[in-house]
């Protein structure tokens, strides 16, 4: 089978061009830096961290670390099942989609995921917050602010906040631990595509996106040692008290939050300067969870004050 039978095979998988010719050539080459894959692809150097970081997404690449890092290529039998499961996923979730629809468009009788104003629902993947993020930013018009850990996205998402980076709206996005050699590329996409960036160092955090001044998004995580079999409680409301506390709670947070350099890559974790914004996570985390349970307590969600739990229950991923 000739390469470009092979590159065509793998868009169909859903691959860009890029992550093609990377993968195929991570794939002939075996362990690799960035470089040289940059060199056997014809990858532009500026572009190949990021094709890199979409293919660890999609489960096609592995890094190694060392200095500078290196990748390996998931084998193609392996990867491609990876991607036809995470297809038959989506596929399912999907349909369980419907039925959250059709259960939340019931008369006011019948069972309701929406309740005094806020949509919430449970999930043992970050699917569903990542779906409504993107309904989110496809709706905004002024602003946006953001709340991440490490400045990860899926690729849906980075295609919607590109899309509304050129609409003119200013995006700022807010992450919650130090840059290292990882996060440097995944903040530097969001520098280059004209969002501003900063960075506050704390452990207990819940995710936020607010939009506008209009709606909310919380994602409430159990445990981030996991990535699959917990709960991720997310709730999105258009409460405008709730929406407004939390507007200016994450302004005020994007004014204390420190600025990043990326002029250069750092040398190792934690290279820039430590926050103290551990209380200011713990206080936020506690409010979230108190004024959702007295506000709205018919929701179905159970959320345990910050001190009923142990530090590593209560620590967000």
């Amino acid at each position: 089978m000739v390469q470009k039978e092979i590159l065509e095979i793998l868009r169909r998988f859903g691959l860009s061009d890029y992550e093609s010719r990377a993968y195929v050539s991570l794939v002939l080459m075996g362990p690799s830096k960035a470089g040289d894959i940059s060199k056997s692809s014809d990858v532009p150097q500026s572009k190949i961290y990021e094709v890199l970081e979409q293919l660890t997404y999609k489960q096609l690449v592995e890094v190694l670390g060392g200095r500078p890092l290196e990748f390996k290529a998931v084998l193609p039998e392996v990867a491609l099942r990876n991607i036809l499961s995470n297809r038959e996923k989506e596929i399912g979730d999907l349909k369980n989609n419907i039925k959250i629809l059709s259960s939340s468009l019931k008369p006011a009788s019948g069972d309701s995921t929406i309740v005094g104003g806020i949509w919430s629902i449970k999930s043992k993947t970050r699917d569903e917050f990542f779906n409504k993020t993107i309904e989110m930013f496809d709706r905004a018009k002024e602003y946006a602010y953001a709340v991440t850990r490490d400045f990860s996205r899926p690729p849906r998402l980075a295609e919607s906040v590109k899309k509304c980076i050129r609409r003119g709206v200013k995006v700022k996005v807010i992450g919650m631990e130090a840059i290292n050699k990882i996060s440097y590329y995944r903040a530097k996409w969001y520098k280059r595509d004209g969002a501003e960036i900063k960075f506050f160092e704390t452990k207990i955090h819940p995710r936020i996106v607010v939009i506008d001044g209009k709606e909310v998004l919380m994602r409430l995580d159990n445990d981030i040692r996991k990535e699959t079999d917990f709960q991720f409680n997310s709730i999105w409301s258009q409460d405008p008290s709730l929406v407004k506390v939390i507007d200016v709670y994450v302004k005020n947070l994007w004014n204390t939050a420190k600025t990043i350099d990326l002029r250069k890559m750092p040398e190792a974790e934690g290279e820039f300067e430590e926050g103290n914004y551990e209380e200011m996570g713990k206080a936020m985390t506690a409010f979230v969870r108190g004024i959702m349970a007295q506000r709205f307590p018919n929701t179905g969600i159970v959320f345990k004050p910050v001190s009923e739990q142990d530090e590593n229950d209560a620590e967000l991923s």
